[in-house]
């Protein structure tokens, strides 16, 4: 069967036909109308492609909008949540798909495989589609300075990053929408780290969880998914298991290494700018940031290396699952920081019962994936858009 189903008019097929080849190449099996096998019904065969689909792609014009097959087929992949428009025409959508945002072809010269709406589009399809293989690395396309070690300095683990240290404003002006008491802007420096690209894997957690002999039961879609259902006593006790075994010592991030690495070097409310598409991030796509058109709501965590990652190489520091940050939380902690001036490396609250969790996740708003957003919750607390990310802390020789 195929992983994309392509739904469009008859009409637009010479305009469709880039749009597949394109999706070919990138390795997917792509299945559109033109080839129904003689004595097959084609009703059946399109229907029995079309269920098997793990994503459905709608090609929105002039000539589709008209199409009750078209709306049909677009009807099913929205209530399956693998719906990906786009479109080709500036048309007016019938109501049930109006506020579905779509990526913007109308522009599009075919061969452009950088378009950023096209390359908004495969995105999306690539957080709906299994991948198989190793983790990719980083997109050449994303400007990560390497930073090679000195000789006396370990190799960084694999997937991880090494962040040079600096001076930024935490939290966020009193005019960012979605603005917080507990977000006073104040300055702070923190010092090189590495972090993992991605936030701890299922497959990684029961590793630790079956040398150890405790049971997990959070872990239903697949190895390459978000570790969810962990407590921050869970993060803490899978950081000491690791360090152990490895003779490497690992933990959790500050709550301001966390913000200095999802800012990726950006003074906006999210790394992507102003605004934060569900083409960009996993979140509920329906309450997005200010007036914005709504967008997916996938009702669940994706693979951790979906979406682009930030200008760090790091990927869905918005969105998918809240991450656990090594400090304990205080309201009014950052106005505390500020008062003092800058702040070097801070670590969080003297006193509290709660810890920090940054970044939003899956059934959140789009405004609780700002860089800023602050959330918290008790150590033991658990749930299915929780898990939490690494950092390396490197050991200098001599």
């Amino acid at each position: 069967m195929s992983d994309i189903f392509i739904s469009y008019a008859r009409e637009d097929e010479r305009r469709v036909k880039p749009i597949v080849q394109h999706l070919q190449q990138m390795g997917w099996r792509v299945f559109w109308d033109r080839n129904i096998p003689p004595g097959q019904s084609w009703d059946e065969y399109i229907e029995q492609h079309l269920e098997a689909s793990c994503c459905v792609v709608v090609v929105w014009s002039k000539h589709s909008v008209g199409s009750r097959w078209v709306k049909a087929e677009a009807e099913e992949a929205k209530n399956r949540n693998i719906l990906v428009p786009l479109l080709l025409d500036k048309v007016k959508l019938s109501l049930g798909f109006r506020y579905i945002q779509a990526a913007d072809l109308t522009s599009w010269n075919h061969d452009d495989i950088t378009h950023p709406q096209f390359r908004a589009c495969i995105d999306a399809i690539a957080c709906m589609v299994p991948q198989s293989g190793p983790l990719e690395p980083a997109s050449p396309d994303v400007l990560v300075t390497p930073v090679e070690p000195p000789a006396s300095r370990p190799q960084l683990p694999e997937n991880f990053v090494l962040i040079r240290g600096g001076q930024f404003s935490m939290g966020s002006p009193e005019d960012e929408y979605g603005h917080q008491d507990n977000e006073s802007l104040h300055e702070v420096k923190v010092s090189d780290f590495a972090i993992c690209r991605y936030t701890v894997t299922v497959g990684e957690y029961l590793e630790f969880t079956e040398e150890v002999k405790i049971n997990y039961d959070g872990g239903t879609e697949g190895d390459r998914y978000p570790l969810v259902n962990v407590s921050w006593n869970d993060a803490v006790a899978y950081c000491r298991w690791l360090s152990e075994k490895r003779g490497e010592l690992f933990r959790l991030p500050t709550e301001a290494e966390w913000e200095y690495a999802c800012r990726a070097g950006t003074r906006t409310p999210f790394s992507t700018g102003e605004n934060l598409t569900t083409y960009e991030a996993n979140y509920d796509g329906n309450y997005p940031y200010r007036n914005n058109p709504k967008g997916m709501y996938r009702k669940k965590t994706v693979p951790v290396d979906s979406f682009k990652p930030n200008s760090y190489g790091l990927y869905n520091m918005h969105g998918n699952v809240w991450e656990w940050c090594g400090d304990r939380y205080g309201a009014g902690y950052y106005e505390e920081c500020r008062k003092q001036g800058i702040m070097e490396n801070p670590q969080g609250a003297e006193k509290g019962s709660n810890s920090v969790l940054r970044g939003g996740g899956w059934l959140t708003y789009a405004q609780h994936c700002r860089s800023a957003y602050r959330h918290f919750d008790g150590p033991v607390y658990r749930s299915n858009y929780v898990g939490f990310r690494l950092v390396f802390v490197p050991q200098f020789k001599g």
